[in-house]
């Protein structure tokens, strides 16, 4: 099976194990916190990101953060608790937008975040610039004609990695002076050289803030992972997951 095919199989197998769940809580709790969560925005329950490391992303240098694809809004929230005076978060799920402001309210923050539906950058203003933009991006890279527009694909799926390229090539441009971006990316299938190269491409230097292995798939996603797809002669593969900063030279 080719590499991007796989990746495809993967990621709809997740969209439907997640989908299937009749389980699934308005409310959860992580990092100590409890959380709004609505139908239809992917709940970090099911695999936490870089929202377990935030303490390593000086928020409190910063006076303005931007969240790219902001779902239920953790990050927005943390940023605004750590001291950020102006958190926007961007998501291309009105869903998303909703559950970001339903999560301000219920953290008293509502005054510093504000969310917006948004293609990407589409929705920032002429003239916003950021100390800090982050992304948890999709990390998986599947063929481009077997991917539709739905919300669920948009989540799971960027082909050939172009909707991470504009992120950063662009996100570049909307640094305050001194500021950087953050990525919570995963190098499970894809190209293990992408972050690496999209930093000398955007003249970027590159810093791994946290850098984590998996041996095990997260309990609630393991009826997803074929074990006789990602098991080698070796055992399963290992998940090499970095919270990473890109900072303009």
């Amino acid at each position: 099976m080719e590499a991007r095919d796989f990746e495809l199989l993967i990621g709809q197998n997740i969209i439907d194990r997640y989908r299937s769940d009749d389980n699934r809580a308005t409310v959860f709790e992580l990092l100590g916190k409890e959380w709004d969560l609505l139908d239809d925005v992917w709940p970090p329950s099911y695999s936490p990101g870089g929202e377990l490391f935030a303490d390593h992303i000086p928020f409190d240098t910063m006076g303005s953060f931007l969240e790219m694809g902001c779902g239920t809004g953790i990050m927005c929230v943390l940023a605004a608790l750590a001291g950020t005076e102006r958190v926007l978060g961007l998501d291309l799920n009105p869903a998303a937008v909703r559950n970001t402001e339903l999560n301000a309210a219920r953290h008293g923050v509502a005054d510093r975040v504000s969310a917006r539906h948004s293609d990407l950058y589409s929705a920032v203003r002429p003239g916003e610039r950021f100390d800090g933009i982050y992304w948890n991006p999709p990390f998986l890279d599947a063929p481009e004609d077997k991917v539709d527009s739905s919300i669920w694909h948009e989540t799971m799926f960027d082909p050939a990695y172009a909707k991470l390229r504009r992120f950063v090539r662009e996100g570049r441009e909307l640094l305050n002076p001194g500021g950087a971006i953050y990525l919570w990316f995963g190098e499970a299938f894809g190209n293990p050289t992408l972050v690496h190269d999209l930093a000398e491409e955007n003249d970027c230097t590159l810093h791994v803030l946290k850098k984590i292995q998996m041996s095990e798939i997260p309990d609630a996603l393991a009826d997803a992972f074929p074990g006789e797809l990602i098991a080698g002669d070796e055992g399963p593969a290992s998940w090499h997951l970095h919270l990473l900063e890109l900072r303009p030279r």
